[in-house]
């Protein structure tokens, strides 16, 4: 198992810390490509996505932060290149509107991934950054997915790598 970690808008050194824990803690590789703080486009950000992709495998659980979890699933929505990956562990994952400039990040409300790929939703009550509410709107969207609340960690898990981690191993 290796790890494809999509870091949020702007956040590619501030989620490192995250993903190094996360990595350490599972004993895996972590690939996190950096993203372009100057072409914040879902087209953009689903051409790195598929780019990235390229050489990784079934194997491979895709966890993405705050926007990267947003374009995580706005690829799956739009058709992930073969082959799937084993799972998408996504962390703050902002919920986008269909009006106006969000809509170019909004997910089709008839969403529906596949049965047999596992989708893991985390979110800390306390993160100032993605409000809560977003992961409800999620849980509605989803239902297969399981979806694992915490009351404290901020938008950066700050004590919650483990519960991510423990979920990922999970997955082995």
């Amino acid at each position: 198992m290796d790890l494809l970690f999509l870091h949020g808008a702007g956040g590619w050194e501030t989620d490192q810390p995250l993903a190094r824990e996360l990595g350490a803690r599972l004993d895996v590789p972590v690939a996190m490509p950096r993203f372009p703080d100057e072409d914040m486009t879902a087209a953009g950000w689903l051409r790195g996505i598929t780019g990235a992709w390229a050489g990784l495998g079934a194997e491979t659980v895709v966890v993405g932060h705050s926007f990267g979890a947003s374009m995580a699933l706005l690829q799956l929505a739009d058709g992930w290149p073969d082959p799937l990956p084993r799972a998408l562990v996504l962390l703050a994952t902002p919920f986008w509107g269909e009006e106006g400039w969000q809509a170019d990040y909004a997910l089709p409300a008839d969403v529906d991934p596949p049965a047999g790929l596992p989708i893991v939703l985390h979110h800390c009550a306390d993160d100032d950054t993605v409000p809560v509410g977003h992961l409800d709107r999620f849980e509605a969207l989803l239902p297969r997915a399981v979806v694992r609340r915490h009351e404290t960690g901020g938008h950066q898990f700050e004590g919650r790598v483990a519960a991510v981690a423990d979920d990922v191993a999970g997955l082995r």
